[in-house]
C-alpha cells in the first residue's frame, strides 16, 4: 500500500542513502516536482541521464510499487508545476519575505549536491577538451551571458584564442563561421534556454567541435557521446535561481585548466602581470 505523504518528502527522507545515479533523479524531481506527472519514466531517466533500471530502483527505494504508482500518487495529491515566471515566483514567496539564512542554506545544499553528482571522468574529459582546443568558444545567451562573461574573464588569463558569443554589435553567424573540428565550445544553458543556444550547439556538433555544456538539473545534450554535460543545482529560496554552484564549478574548471597547461599558463600570467605593472593599471591603495 502506498504511503500518502508527498514525493518530495519521501525523497528528502531517503536522499542520504541514495547512490549517485539515484541522487541525480532525486535532484531533478526536487527542483521540478511536476515532471513526474508530465513525463514518462523513460523521459525522466533521460533528463536525469540515468538508466531505466536506476529509475525503477529509485521509486522502489521511496516505497512505491512502481513508477506508475508514484505518478498516480502525485496526481492524487495535486502536485502542480512550479512557477515558471519571475512574477509567479514572487507571488509564491510567503509574505514576500526573503530570508538570508534560508538563502545560505539553499546555496550550501546546491554546492554539496553539485559536487557530489560530478563524475571525475567527465570533469577530466572537459578539462582535456578545453586544454587541447585550438580556439575556445564561450557561449551564453540571455540570463547565461554573465556566466559566460565570467568564464571568459578567467580563461583568457591562462590561454589565448578565447572567442565570446554573442559579442555586442556583431552578427553571431559571421563570428561563428570560423569554428572548426579542432575547437571546443563551452556553452551555458542554465534556466531559460533559448533557440539561439540550441542552434549554435547543434552547429558546433555538426562542425565536429568539442562541446562542454554547463547546465542545470533539467538540461543536457541530446547525444551525450558528442560532448560533456556538467549539471549544477540552482535551487533558490528567493525569486532568482542561485548561481553559487555554477560559479564555483567554473572557478574549479579554469583553475584545473591552468594546472594542466602548466608553464604556458604561468608564463601568460607573468606577461599579463607585467603589462598591468607597466601601464599602471593596478591601484595599491583603497579607493
Amino acid at each position: 500500500m502506498d504511503r500518502p505523504d508527498l514525493l518530495p518528502q519521501r525523497i528528502l527522507e531517503a536522499y542520504d542513502d541514495m547512490p549517485r545515479g539515484e541522487r541525480r533523479l532525486a535532484d531533478l524531481l526536487l527542483e521540478h516536482p511536476s515532471a513526474i506527472v508530465e513525463q514518462s519514466a523513460t523521459e525522466l531517466a533521460g533528463r536525469a541521464a540515468v538508466s531505466k533500471a536506476t529509475a525503477a530502483r529509485f521509486f522502489k527505494r521511496l516505497g512505491y510499487a512502481s513508477f506508475k504508482a508514484a505518478q498516480r500518487n502525485a496526481r492524487e495529491h495535486g502536485i502542480e508545476p512550479p512557477p515558471a515566471t519571475y512574477g509567479a515566483r514572487m507571488r509564491a514567496l510567503p509574505g514576500q519575505q526573503v530570508d538570508l539564512g534560508r538563502q545560505l542554506q539553499a546555496d550550501v545544499q546546491n554546492l554539496v549536491r553539485t559536487i557530489e553528482q560530478q563524475r571525475s571522468d567527465e570533469l577530466s574529459r572537459a578539462i582535456r577538451m578545453l586544454a587541447r582546443a585550438d580556439k575556445l568558444w564561450v557561449v551564453g545567451f540571455g540570463d547565461n551571458y554573465p556566466l559566460a562573461h565570467f568564464a571568459r574573464a578567467l580563461l583568457i588569463r591562462v590561454r589565448p584564442d578565447i572567442r565570446m558569443i554573442p559579442i555586442g554589435g556583431f552578427s553571431v553567424p559571421e563570428e561563428f563561421a570560423s569554428i572548426s573540428s579542432s575547437d571546443t565550445m563551452l556553452a551555458f544553458g542554465i534556466g531559460r534556454r533559448t533557440r539561439s543556444l540550441r542552434n549554435i550547439v547543434q552547429s558546433a556538433v555538426r562542425a565536429g567541435a568539442g562541446l562542454v555544456l554547463v547546465t542545470d538539473q533539467t538540461g543536457g545534450l541530446k547525444d551525450p557521446g558528442t560532448g560533456v554535460t556538467l549539471r549544477c543545482r540552482t535551487m533558490s529560496a528567493s525569486v532568482f535561481d542561485s548561481m553559487t554552484a555554477p560559479v564555483s564549478l567554473l572557478t574549479f574548471l579554469c583553475s584545473a585548466l591552468a594546472a594542466r597547461l602548466g608553464e604556458t599558463a604561468i608564463e601568460r600570467l607573468r606577461v599579463i602581470d607585467a603589462i598591468h605593472e607597466e601601464w599602471g593599471e593596478l591601484v595599491a591603495s583603497e579607493l
